[in-house]
Order: C-alpha cells, then sequence, then structure tokens
C-alpha cells in the first residue's frame, strides 16, 4: 500500500463495510482495517458507528483502536467519525452514564427528548437538511443527509461547527478542529450529497 489510503476502522458493533463500499464506489483507496497499530499506514481514517456511545468505546479500548487513534490525531491524520464515531469524539453521553469518549471536542452528548404536545418524537430518523454554520475552504457541508440516531451534540464550541440542523431543535451535524471531522449524519446513506462529503474528507490534506 503507497500513497494516501483511507483506513476505515472495523469493528463488530459498526456499518464498517456499507462505509467501505461507498469509498469504493467513489474508486477512492481504501481498506478494513481490524489490527489497530495497522493505522498507521493511512493517510485518512473513518471511525464508522451505528451503535451505543459505550458499545463502540469499549470495544475500540480493549482491541487497542483508542491509542493508535489519539496517536494518528497528533501526528497530524484526517480523522472521520460517523454518527456514534462522531459522538465518542466527545467527553460523555447520557446513553452510557460513566463511559468516557476520546475527549477531542469539549461537549457531552444528550438524549433527544420526546414530547406529546408538540409530536416530537426520541429519535431523529430519515433525511434532514445540513446548513453551514461556517464555510471552510474546499469543504461545502450544506446538503440533504440521512440521519438516524437518538443522541445530539447540544452544546458545543462554536467555533468548532461547521454544519448544523433542525430537528425541533438545532443541533450540530459536522463538527471540525484541525484534522478532526465528525458528522452525526451517514454520509455512505446519502446518495449524491452523501458521497460528495466523503469525497471532501479525501481531499482533505495531511
Amino acid at each position: 500500500m503507497t500513497g494516501n489510503c483511507i483506513g476505515v476502522v472495523n469493528t463488530s458493533v459498526s456499518n464498517s463495510l456499507s462505509v467501505f463500499r461507498a469509498l469504493n464506489w467513489l474508486n477512492l483507496n481504501a481498506r478494513l482495517v481490524t489490527e489497530p497499530t495497522d493505522l498507521k499506514k493511512f493517510s485518512h481514517i473513518i471511525v464508522p458507528g451505528v451503535s451505543r456511545f459505550d458499545s463502540l468505546m469499549n470495544e475500540i479500548n480493549s482491541t487497542g483502536f483508542t491509542n493508535e487513534l489519539q496517536n494518528a490525531k497528533e501526528s497530524g491524520k484526517a480523522i472521520l467519525g460517523l454518527c456514534a464515531g462522531m459522538q465518542i469524539m466527545g467527553k460523555s453521553s447520557d446513553e452510557s452514564p460513566g463511559c468516557k469518549g476520546l475527549g477531542w471536542f469539549d461537549f457531552k452528548v444528550k438524549r433527544i427528548n420526546s414530547s406529546s404536545a408538540n409530536g416530537v418524537r426520541n429519535f431523529h430518523t430519515g433525511w434532514n437538511d445540513v446548513l453551514e454554520y461556517q464555510r471552510l475552504p474546499s469543504f461545502a457541508v450544506g446538503g440533504c443527509y440521512y440521519f438516524n440516531h437518538s443522541y445530539y451534540v447540544d452544546k458545543f464550541s462554536k467555533d468548532k461547527v461547521i454544519g448544523v440542523s433542525t430537528n425541533h431543535i438545532t443541533f450540530a451535524s459536522v463538527i471540525r478542529t484541525e484534522n478532526i471531522l465528525g458528522a452525526q449524519f451517514h454520509p455512505e446513506k446519502s446518495q449524491k450529497d452523501g458521497l460528495n462529503f466523503l469525497q471532501a474528507f479525501w481531499q482533505i490534506s495531511t
């Protein structure tokens, strides 16, 4: 393996294969990664997630991915977290009290509260718009994407947010700091806009 390549962290609690297939559709150089030390070989890394906060954190902790992801972050590799893969980049989650996240962002993940009065459900599933909160050079995040989550990033440092969405409440749907990027939606399920998002991630220089 030479040159730039995307490593997709392959855990038993994520949809890593779906992400991998989307990257293949784009003809991007990508590999599924099951051995944590192999992350050293990749210029770009994706952490998928369709799982509980603690399930994903416990697996990456027990398999040794946590230390290797931290090393990758510190070495300046581009890292993208998707859905739960984004949420674990924060400090903690209401979904899993007592379980610590990676702590790369200063946020705590909150539960979506339902309300019979206004018809708000305690989950957010389906298509929704992402509006640019701030524009980054060569990375337009605005578009329509597929979401499926019951927890969200509520309070956040506004300088780290580049995209927001609204589902009764407004929440951070795309975050970024330096070489770290997180998306609450599933680009691999979001057709053209999702593929464009993955392509833009690939073009981040490392």
